[in-house]
């Protein structure tokens, strides 16, 4: 597999690192995709993703609760899993904290929604649920509607 080629050891990022270090809201592991956070005022806080497409970025370094800074990538290489086969390409949103899915193959995602973010797009085909594969980050949180 390509993303076998692409070392891990420090974090899910792997190329074209575009990140920021920000204030967590609370706990948030490592590889996990963040949205956007409230709870800091003055700082750049960002907090475990909680629905599809609320994704903005991959947090690189885990947060063990609130007041913790990590780097999180909105932009770059970072592998990810995915939960349905995908065509390379496609655009992506985020199902869950790990897990990727297509735009328009789920009946679960609103398209036109404004609040759903496209998070990247798939730079491998994925042939199978669970497959492990290079998402590259969009990295300025568009939303659906906007494109």
């Amino acid at each position: 597999m390509v993303t076998d080629w692409y070392p891990d050891e420090e974090g899910s990022i792997v190329d074209g690192l575009i990140c920021g270090f920000c204030y967590a809201d609370g706990a948030i592991a490592e590889g996990n995709v963040v949205k956007w956070g409230t709870s800091a005022s003055g700082r750049v806080a960002v907090a475990a993703s909680t629905a599809v497409g609320d994704g903005i970025g991959v947090a690189l370094k885990a947060a063990s609760g609130a007041g913790v800074y990590i780097p999180v990538a909105f932009s770059g290489i970072v592998k990810m899993t995915v939960d349905e086969t995908l065509s390379i390409g496609e655009l992506v949103v985020n199902q869950s904290s790990i897990v990727v899915v297509g735009m328009g193959a789920s009946t679960t995602l609103t398209i036109n929604s404004a609040t759903q973010k496209i998070l990247g797009c798939l730079m491998q085909a994925a042939t199978d649920e669970s497959d492990e594969v290079l998402v590259l980050l969009g990295g300025d949180g568009i939303s659906a509607g906007n494109v």
